[in-house]
Order: structure tokens, then sequence, then C-alpha cells
């Protein structure tokens, strides 16, 4: 029978986790309430990676090499999503409600796995709470998926592999993590660096218990098969099967970064990609092994007692050690005389695993302070040790309920347009589109369009056949040929060069005196003295140009202006024009 312990401990966490949940849907309401209104970051997200998932939906199970709606057929490799899983959501619901169930999993598997995980490590189950619910507000990108938000999950299993004793159901269920894991995150993001590690980890103590090691492997194992499975198109291309090209990334040149900017941007929080307040935790972490180190007696035993804080620690600094060497002038200059995978792929992205070490850490001292403050018995420090580690979850909760775009929408929600914020809607702007078809008299599908003064994802969202577009895998003839379009206007702009033939990953119509990309910038702006190559653009399939702004002298450079009076609307950021390219 089950003990009465075991069954308060199963309520306790039954408690938990519904409260866990219950506040992830408390925290999505502004998004509820405004709907396509909700003011989401769009960089990397609305101008890229949404289109991912709308195109791998739309063929999915099809098996086509290139999708045909993008730069004349753009390799599926191109266009993987960073979850796969995703995907099939796109087959049934709008993209907006897709993007609202990625939020809401992304939170919910943040605040699920950390809370499991820390509580591996503190027998304090509100701990887990506490940091977990702070862990799942962090301002993530839904985009990714569980990359960073569901990583937790990949260490849970591995320390569930490394027990002396584990159940074969506690197995199973770490089995069935992993392959949740790698299905909804990316082999090309973080994949590669958790597959790494346990693999690493198995060759540690594969001669102090073969048994544990194994499970690791099996691990390692799984991870691999599940991420080649759901990224076939990528696999293909590393294995130089079916399509063939040159990918885009062989032209970019890697720039060297100084040992300060890498400190500065993965240690101290300053990538949006992987900050999790580092400075709050690291200066917290300090204070409490301080304190707990002072007030213990035995201090010969402290370090080989806490060693999950001296195991994290290391993790931490060593990642942040092999970004430094990674980014260091002689490997940088090895990378750009390279080729291949050792200079296509940007190994930098093992920073994605830092931000659950972080978090644990925070646990783990906290944890360590409270333990600590009651073995003095001075109920003084226990309440001091409860009020200080609460008061430093509670500041980074807050701040990062302030980061994300919970506290935009909400802003959106209160003041109306006066808040000055681009939203879901408004990025995309359907009817507009809409109204462009219907200027143009045929089916969109039957032409293609390059965009000015805006991103080319709003036309492809709206089904658009575009030569432009945001990726970073794509055939380098192409960008050569693209190029071709703009290269007058390159000339003028250095930035821009560099930008374009140095990078690439957003082929885009750049104008030298204007900035790309950006819709609301280009509001009631005439386009003046621009040399677009439209010709070479009509000679590549482009048909008409979508333009967020008057094109002046339109006529002389071989276009027709479709509407007299520009698309608008009230709800919209930005007008439209569209020209007929000759």
């Amino acid at each position: 029978m089950e003990s009465e312990n075991s069954k308060t401990k199963k309520n306790t966490d039954l408690i938990y986790i519904l409260t866990g949940c219950v506040l992830c849907v408390l925290s999505m309401l502004p998004f509820f309430i405004m709907g396509e209104k909700s003011i989401i970051t769009y960089n990397d997200q609305l101008d890229g990676e949404m289109i991912t998932y709308i195109l791998n939906a739309k063929h999915l199970f099809e098996g086509l090499e290139t999708y045909p709606e993008l730069m004349n057929g753009i390799p599926a490799a191109g266009m993987t999503s960073p979850a796969p899983l995703y995907v099939i959501l796109f087959r049934f619901f709008s993209p907006f409600a897709c993007f609202m169930i990625m939020t809401a999993s992304t939170r919910i598997a943040g605040f699920l796995s950390m809370y499991f995980l820390c509580g591996e490590f503190c027998p304090k189950k509100w701990i887990g709470f506490a940091v977990g619910t702070a862990f799942m507000m962090l301002p993530f990108y839904p985009v990714y998926g569980l990359s960073i938000p569901g990583q937790a999950f990949a260490w849970y299993a591995l320390v569930v592999f490394t027990k002396e004793k584990s159940r074969m159901r506690h197995l199973l269920l770490a089995y069935a993590l992993l392959v949740l894991y790698a299905l909804t995150s990316s082999i090309a993001l973080v994949g590669f660096g958790i597959i790494i590690a346990f693999g690493l980890y198995a060759a540690v103590i594969f001669f102090k218990s073969k048994l544990k090691a194994l499970r690791v492997i099996t691990g390692v194992i799984l991870l691999t098969f599940t991420y080649a499975l759901s990224n076939m198109p990528l696999l293909r291309q590393a294995l130089g099967l079916g399509y063939k090209f040159v990918s885009n990334k062989s032209e970019t040149v890697v720039t060297y970064r100084s040992f300060t900017e890498i400190l500065n941007t993965y240690l101290l929080g300053g990538d949006p990609y992987t900050a999790c307040f580092q400075k709050i935790i690291a200066c917290f972490a300090v204070v409490s092994l301080v304190i707990a180190f002072v007030l213990r007696k035995e201090k010969k035993k402290f370090f080989c007692e806490n060693k999950a804080i001296a195991n994290t620690v290391l993790f931490i600094v060593s990642a942040v050690a092999l970004i430094e060497v990674y980014c260091a002038p002689f490997t940088v200059d090895l990378r750009n005389r390279a080729s291949g995978m050792f200079h296509d792929f940007n190994f930098i992205r093992i920073a994605w695993m830092l931000p659950v070490a972080w978090m644990l850490l925070l646990a783990l001292c906290v944890n360590l302070l409270v333990e600590t403050s009651k073995k003095k018995e001075k109920k003084i420090l226990t309440v001091m040790a409860y009020v200080c580690s609460s008061a430093v979850i509670f500041v980074i909760f807050l701040t990062a309920s302030f980061k994300n775009d919970v506290k935009t929408t909400t802003m959106r929600m209160i003041k109306g347009s006066e808040y000055k914020q681009i939203s879901f809607g408004q990025f995309y702007s359907s009817e507009l589109f809409d109204e462009a078809e219907r200027i143009i008299g045929k089916p969109r599908k039957d032409f293609a369009v390059i965009s000015m003064g805006l991103t080319p994802a709003s036309a492809a969202y709206n089904g658009f056949n575009c030569l432009d577009a945001y990726s970073n895998n794509y055939d380098v003839e192409y960008k050569h040929e693209f190029r071709q379009i703009i290269e007058k206007e390159l000339a003028k702009n250095d930035y821009y060069t560099s930008y374009f033939d140095d990078w690439g990953n957003r082929c885009y119509i750049y104008l030298a005196s204007y900035r790309t990309g950006i819709n609301a910038d280009f509001y009631n702006i005439t386009f003046s003295g621009t040399e677009v190559n439209y010709k070479k653009a009509k000679e590549m399939g482009a048909d008409y140009v979508i333009s967020a702004s008057a094109i002046e002298d339109y006529d002389a450079q071989g276009l027709k202006l479709l509407n007299s009076e520009p698309i608008r609307s009230d709800d919209c950021w930005y007008v439209l024009y569209v020209y007929e390219i000759l």
C-alpha cells in the first residue's frame, strides 16, 4: 500500500502543478482578449519562422525538395521549422491560434520542466514552484518551441538515468520526455548541444557505472534518431542526398568578438535569446554561498556537500569559455578559411543551454540558504532567508513579465491605438493584401512579387509568391542572381553591402537611403532616387512590386502604378502601392 507520506507528497505536487498551470493561463489573458491585436515580437518570429511553419504545414507529407512559394523554389532544408511537432497545428488552426497554443505550451512546459528538475535537488517543493513560475515568464520566443523552455525535461531525464535505483516507469517517462523534447525543439539551435553533453557525461561515468552510462547512451540514440526523423530535409542535405545546393551560409563572414563582449552577452545577459537576468542570479548566488559558508561549522565539507552547485557553476563557466575560444581571432580565422560544417555551423548556440543552468543555480542557492539558516535554529535567520530568497525570485518573475509580450499587449489593451507598437494583425495586414490581389485581378498563386518598405513575410503570409525571403539556408547561386536586382543600391551603402554579402539571410530589396524591413517607418514616405533593377526582377519571375510607399519616377523605371490611391485601413500601420513590372 502507498504510504501516507507518499500520498501527501503527490497531493502537494498536484496542487503546485495545477496552480502553475492556472498562472500560465492567467498570464495569457491579454492575448485572449486582444486576439490578433496582440503585440507580438516580430523579429525572427513574424518576419521569419512563422512562414516556415505555414509552408511546412501546407506541404506536409508531400515530400517536396523545394517549396515554390519563395525564391522561385526555396530548398525545403532552408525552411525547416525549429519545432517540427508544432507544424501539425498549422494544418488545423489559424496562424494566430497556433501561435497562442505554442505560447501556452512553452510556458506550461517551462514551468513543469523546471519544477520537476528542481524537485530532484530541492526537498522544499515551493522552491521548484517559485523558480518554475519565474522561468515560464522569461521572454523566450514561442516560435522556437521548447528549445529553451522545455530543456529542463532533458536534464530531468539525465537525473533519472543516473539514479542508483530508477523504476522502469520513471525510465520510460524520461525517454518519452526526450522524444517530446526532440520533436518540439531545434537540433541546430540547441539539440546538438544536449546530444554532445549527454555523450560526454556517458563517457565520464562509463567506468563507474556501465548501467547508468548505457541508459544515457540510449537517451542519446533516441534523441538523435528523433531529431533525424523530424528534420529529414536537413539530414538529407548533410548527407548529400536528394536536392543538392551550396548554401548561402558558405559565404557568411564570421566576425571576431572580444572577451568583454562575450562576457556581457552570455554571462551577464546581453543576448535577447538567452537572457534570464543572470546578473541578479549571479549576485544572489555569491551572497548565498558566502553566507552559507560563514554560518557553517564544518567548512571542509562545504564544497563536497554542494556538488550540484559546483557542477552547475562549472557547466556555466565551461560553456562561456568554449564560446570565448570559438569566437577568438584564431578560431574565427580558421572558420573563414574553412568550408563545410566547421564554417557553416554556429556552435555559439550552446549558449541556449545556459538559461536552464542559471535557473537551476538559483533554485540550488535558495535551497542552500534556507537549509543553512534552519540549522542555526534562529527564527530571525530563517525568516530572513525565506524573505530574501522569495524577493529575488519575485523580482525575476516581475521583471520577466515586463520584458515579454504580455506587458506590451496589456498596454495596447489599456491605451488602444495610442500605444505605438505593431500588432500581429497589423504586421500581416491581410485586408490590404486581399485588396492588392483584387487590384491586380489575378489569383495570387499565379504571379510573383517583390516587397519594398516592408518585410516579404507579410506578402508570403498572405499567400503571395515572393522572390525575396528570410532564410538561413538557401542556394547561394540565387543570392548572387538576386544581388543583381539591388547591386546599385548596395553600392551606395556599406552597411547594407556587408549585411547582404557577408550574411545574406535576409534576401530583401535593400534601399540605401531607407531603413528596410520595418513596416511602420515607411508610412507616407516617398521612395526617391532609388535604383532597383526591375528588369532583372522581371527576368527572375517577379510580376509586381508591393510597396509600402510611393515610388518616384516609377514610369521611367519600367513600372506601372495600378492604384492611384494607396490601399489603406484605419487599423493598419502602413499603406500599399501596387506596381506592375513592364
